[in-house]
């Protein structure tokens, strides 16, 4: 472009590049300016321009070249050299010119006799380019009503004309939902006999959907009683929209709540029948499984089975009812895998064993991931149980560590079986609970909610779930997690290192011999307080009282002799569990004693706020009777210490 092809012009000139520089500007800008015209070039444009004016280029002026191509008549402000505003009219257009945009500006300055004139025709420009539609309307005292001023937003409102609404106010009516017609004539009725404002809301008929409009105007009676509105009609479509979104979304989580409860009053509900049919049956097999038959003791032994299969389906539905409503909480840190592999592989090694299936892990285990450890062993070991379940009599479940991705690194663990593989229609099901692709009909164990529950703690640690299967070539399910660098404590990387796992160490055998103590068990539940008794009842460090309301444990405690440690229920009929802590609490002596929650309340919030509130220790029903005696012995010296 020649370098003074504008020089001639007798308005002010600038060539501006879409990154805002100043490629020209002729000798009547450099004048308005007080500057040098060599000086401009290569310039921002921000430079010739005061900072609101600059703002209002970047944000609207340039945004609309962009999308028309042109814009007229903008009021701005330049700024010349000596910090003045210079206020000017911008007309301006953009074109491409040898593969960039170039902007083409003239600045028409405004005299002070033109000022007002200018500032009508702002304010009518304003009007036009509201979002709402703007207009005056008028009803005379006989009816008769018509438009005596509406903006050109009446295009998007009622999709008329300005000039078809002055002339006819039906043309705007006749859009107007026949539904909604009726509603507000009635409401211009009743504004017009009140003087109270107009206020409506209304369908419009534009397509095939109705759209929303809404009108807000104020009346006021002329001299000769015509009564004159003015105000807006606005397009509330997205807000209602947004609004029903909103409601939906609070239907959505009443709903998702009381999903949660439902689940906790059911898994509560469960676990007490359950933690009289599980104990007993393992209190058979430890006590009096010499003077049982061999088939009795296998049918024990089914109940117990039964019972676990019941337990387990409680504990997975109150894990995917978690996950759906957000209330998993994970803690996020760098973890090598080789030891959760090597505990993975511990534990399935039992369910391998009688299918003679092989576990083989290759790859770098060495490697770390950002994850919820105990999380990740529950993923991997679901995954892995399920290659052997699936897998074939005698195959092999391999284990493949890797790192995938140069630029965003991630760890890709993948397991890989020998089984039947998946069609894809399979695998577009594989995702659904309590759909086990046609596996019920089998004798391989499981209720469809193992996949839903891995993918969903896979996504919360921000990974990703993939599966890779064709019929008879097994299935691949690969679980993929940003990578992480572990350190030791002199900073080293440990990337690459041979990571030895470290060796349990038994538990010393010198404890103290304990005395005979007493505990207090308060339950109101006939057979959870059977059980517990006979759990005690011929042991030779415990001897147990049980009380069944929490004011007769109170009185117990008064009275004497006091208890080693008390184990309460959490549900009593005259008090919860949290009242009678605080209650025991208060007792001379009882500051520091071991009081342990036994509930069937197994959310992580009910035992977190038990913790909280000062319990030693939350059993969860249905308990572990085998646990029960070792469980009070720690305590017991861990209080005495």
């Amino acid at each position: 472009m020649p370098a003074n092809s504008f020089d001639d012009l007798p308005v002010a000139v600038a060539v501006v590049n879409d990154d805002g520089l100043l490629i020209e500007a002729n000798v009547a800008l450099a004048q308005v300016l007080v500057r040098d015209q060599a000086s401009l070039r290569g310039q921002v444009i921000g430079l010739v321009l005061t900072r609101a004016a600059a703002l209002l280029y970047h944000s609207y002026i340039f945004p609309i070249l962009k999308v028309s191509g042109e814009v007229h008549e903008v009021a701005i402000q330049l700024q010349d050299a000596r910090g003045r505003r210079v206020d000017a009219l911008l007309s301006a257009n953009r074109q491409e010119h040898e593969g960039q945009g170039l902007v083409r500006c003239v600045f028409m300055r405004l005299q002070e006799r033109g000022r007002l004139e200018y500032q009508l025709l702002t304010a009518k420009r304003a009007a036009d380019e509201a979002p709402g539609l703007l207009f005056q309307l008028c009803r005379a005292g006989d009816g008769h009503t018509w438009f005596s001023y509406v903006t050109d937003a009446a295009r998007r409102i009622f999709q008329i004309s300005p000039s078809q609404a002055l002339e006819d106010v039906k043309a705007a009516w006749r859009q107007i939902h026949p539904d909604d017609l009726v509603t507000v004539l009635q409401t211009l009725d009743l504004s017009a006999a009140s003087l109270d404002p107009w206020l409506c809301e209304f369908r419009v008929c534009l397509g095939d959907t109705p759209v929303w409009r809404e009108v807000h105007a104020t009346p006021h009676k002329e001299v000769d009683g015509t009564v004159v509105w003015n105000g807006f009609i606005a397009d509330t479509t997205e807000r209602r929209t947004m609004e029903a979104g909103l409601r939906e979304k609070a239907a959505a989580e009443r709903a998702n709540k009381a999903k949660s409860e439902f689940m906790a009053s059911m898994s509560h509900e469960l676990r007490t029948p359950l933690n009289g049919i599980l104990g007993f049956s393992r209190l058979l097999q430890m006590q009096d499984a010499s003077n049982l038959r061999a088939d009795q003791q296998r049918k024990l032994g089914h109940i117990e089975t039964a019972g676990q299969s019941l337990l387990r389906l409680i504990n997975e539905l109150l894990e995917v009812s978690r996950i759906e409503a957000g209330a998993i909480k994970l803690h996020i840190a760098p973890v090598v895998l080789a030891p959760v592999l090597s505990e993975t592989v511990a534990l399935a090694e039992p369910l391998a064993a009688p299918r003679g299936a092989r576990l083989t892990c290759v790859g770098d285990p060495s490697l770390a991931v950002q994850a919820d450890g105990h999380r990740l062993g529950q993923i991997l070991l679901n995954l892995v149980s399920n290659a052997i379940k699936y897998g074939p009599a005698g195959g092999i479940v391999t284990v493949q560590v890797e790192q995938v991705g140069d630029a965003d690194p991630m760890v890709e663990v993948a397991v890989q079986d020998q089984g039947p593989g998946l069609t894809l229609a399979q695998q577009a099901q594989l995702f659904q609970a309590f759909n086990r692709l046609g596996a019920e009909r089998s004798q391989i164990e499981g209720v469809g909610l193992g996949l839903v529950i891995t993918r969903g703690l896979v996504e919360l640690m921000g990974g990703q779930l993939c599966v890779h299967s064709e019929p008879g070539q097994g299935a691949r399910f690969a679980v993929r997690l940003p990578r992480a660098v572990v350190r030791d404590e002199g900073g080293q990387c440990l990337d690459g290192l041979q990571v030895v796992l470290p060796q349990t160490t038994p538990a010393s055998s010198c404890e103290r011999p304990m005395s005979r103590h007493r505990v207090l068990y308060v339950e109101d539940n006939a057979i959870s307080a059977l059980l517990m008794l006979s759990v005690f009842e011929h042991s030779p460090d415990f001897e147990l009282q049980v009380e069944d309301s929490g004011e007769k444990a109170l009185a117990a405690v008064r009275q004497g002799p006091w208890p080693s440690a008390l184990l309460l229920d959490m549900h009593l009929a005259d008090m919860d569990g949290l009242t009678l802590l605080q209650h025991l609490r208060q007792q001379p002596g009882w500051a520091g004693q071991p009081i342990v929650a036994v509930s069937a309340d197994a959310m992580p919030d009910d035992i977190h706020r038990a913790m909280r509130a000062g319990f030693a220790d939350y059993w969860t029903k249905p308990i572990d009777i085998t646990q029960v005696q070792p469980a009070l012995k720690r305590l017991l010296s861990a209080s005495a210490q």
